[in-house]
């Protein structure tokens, strides 16, 4: 969304002469451009037309910043064509894609960030920031790439040892704010050589975030040899010159070794682990995973600078639990699980628990719904849908101003307006029915107001109609008694009968067996999540198993 974008220095925009584009649009979308920058192994921008995904022009003003003037004739050949990529839709931040090209009769994989805008006539244009595959660690992975890799690896290995060791350049926000985005690239590229230089053969680098390496190694003897290569990458890093005077470049570096069984995801999260403790102990060093930590205050410092990192760089993987019409059993909805830095060994109560301490509760909210936007936009605003993604909220959150305006900008949204549902936990909405009145009353309709895990029938649900909560879920204890006690079936009825007189929906969650099924039909409720129908999946198999029903 707009209202969350972050805006480059003045100096580092670029505002080129566009196809007609207005000079507020065209600076906006170009702002980002340094800010994703550091995000590439090398960066140019053309503008294509939305509806053909033709490039309608290059940016001579961004070949400039580089350097060369051949950068754009050098990776973006005039006969790419992006019609077959998912061009996002005007407004939208951005969206990453990757796209195979022929180049010279050779093949080349394009990282591209794509970002939406229109005309004041309506035209819509994306700007195409591109990044070419340039070599071993150059361009950006995903983290579910990484981890297949790892997994790769594991079962390759046998018993031998796989090493992780997660590099993390050291205060290198500083270093970007003193040098510049376009240079920051450069440093970034530096860096990724001198950690190959120290790599052997059979070792494996990946790019993680702009700043932030992956290294896996197969066959090392001892954690000795895997901690000695974690300060070779780390003393190679530091003999880079300064990017500016009494700025030095260092490196923090955490090294995590298999155990027997270990899968992927665990030895990327003790890499991690070890790199944030690296941090926490005055950087520039290598830390072992199994270095215990020493105190309870520590690992709330640790966990906390975890959080900070994965709200910074989205650093984010996001699941998605289907809500089924129970008739017909379409997916009509979703519900949003967030999974803070790749399963990193935070727990949802720590990173409620951190993120409440830290005041970053409203920056959490952003990004879940950011993230919602980026994965379903497009699902949710197909014409005649009426699909929901649901996201479950704090009170701290409601109450945070910028968070705020992010939910209100999408209740004014004319597509996403009615597609977007926050919900809160029974017992906080209870506690808090002054403030659900007066967001709803600030929201005008445009989102959905739920709450959820409801499982006392005794609470009056007037109070929360006159709150102008929509809909309420029902709590798995409440839904698992249904079958096979009627009377619990018949008041279950009664407040399904009063919801449907206020007005209210009301949805089950947590089910499991089809008798449970069958009860909530008898009491009327036909909408439910549960593993009867799917666990939370990542997008790409929940948009998949949409479209297959």
């Amino acid at each position: 969304m707009r209202a969350s974008a972050q805006k480059a220095s003045p100096n580092e925009v670029v505002v080129p002469r566009t196809l007609g584009a207005p000079a507020p649009e065209v600076l906006e979308i170009c702002s980002q451009g340094p800010r994703l920058a550091i995000a590439a192994a090398d960066l140019m921008v053309a503008v294509a037309e939305r509806t053909t995904g033709r490039v309608q022009w290059r940016s001579e003003a961004w070949i400039d910043r580089f350097g060369e003037v051949d950068t754009l004739n050098k990776h973006l050949p005039d006969s790419m064509d992006f019609a077959e990529l998912p061009l996002p839709p005007a407004g939208e931040n951005w969206r990453r894609a990757r796209s195979m090209q022929t180049v010279e009769d050779d093949e080349v994989l394009f990282d591209l960030v794509l970002i939406g805008a229109s005309t004041e006539r309506g035209t819509h244009y994306v700007t195409v920031l591109a990044t070419e595959r340039i070599g071993s660690g150059m361009v950006i992975s995903d983290r579910p790439q990484i981890l297949d890799m790892m997994d790769e690896a594991l079962l390759d290995a046998e018993d031998q040892s796989v090493a992780a060791m997660y590099v993390d350049l050291d205060r290198f926000e500083n270093i970007v704010a003193e040098i510049g985005n376009v240079q920051a690239v450069r440093i970034v590229e530096q860096v990724s050589r001198k950690i190959s230089s120290t790599m052997r053969a059979t070792d494996m680098l990946f790019r993680l975030q702009g700043d932030e390496f992956m290294l896996i190694a197969v066959g090392l003897q001892s954690r000795e040899r895997a901690e000695e290569l974690g300060e070779r990458i780390r003393s190679a890093i530091a003999t880079l010159p300064e990017p500016a005077d009494g700025f030095p470049l260092t490196a923090s570096v955490g090294v995590a070794l298999n155990n027997s069984g270990q899968k992927a995801y665990n030895l990327l999260a003790a890499s991690e682990t070890a790199v944030h403790l690296a941090k926490g102990r005055g950087r520039n060093r290598v830390v072992l995973a199994d270095e215990a930590l020493p105190s309870r205050s520590e690992r709330l410092v640790t966990v906390e600078r975890q959080l900070r990192r994965a709200i910074e760089h989205r650093n984010v993987r996001f699941a998605f639990q289907p809500l089924v019409d129970l008739k017909s059993r379409d997916i009509i909805g979703a519900e949003a699980l967030l999974r803070i830095g790749g399963d990193v060994g935070l727990s949802a109560t720590e990173v409620v628990a951190t993120a409440e301490r830290s005041g970053l509760m409203g920056a959490l909210g952003m990004l879940v719904i950011e993230g919602v936007e980026e994965k379903l936009g497009g699902w949710l605003t197909e014409p005649n849908a009426g699909r929901l993604a649901m996201v479950n909220v704090a009170p701290q959150q409601l109450m945070d101003a910028d968070f705020m305006t992010l939910v209100e900008l999408i209740a004014s949204h004319e597509s996403l307006a009615n597609r977007f549902g926050i919900e809160v936990a029974a017992p906080a909405a209870l506690g808090n029915l002054d403030l659900i009145n007066s967001i709803t009353n600030r929201l005008s309709g445009g989102v959905e107001l739920g709450v959820d895990g409801w499982a006392d029938l005794d609470t009056p649900l007037a109070l929360f109609a006159d709150a102008g909560v929509t809909y309420v879920k029902l709590h798995r204890n409440l839904v698992s008694q249904l079958p096979g006690e009627p009377a619990i079936q018949a008041r279950a009825a009664r407040l399904v009968g009063e919801a449907r007189q206020r007005g209210i929906d009301i949805l089950a969650i947590g089910v499991e067996k089809e008798s449970e099924v069958e009860a909530l039909l008898e009491i009327g409720c036909t909408k439910a999540q549960g593993f009867l129908f799917s666990a939370a999946v990542p997008a790409e198999d929940f948009l998949r198993s949409s479209a297959s029903v």
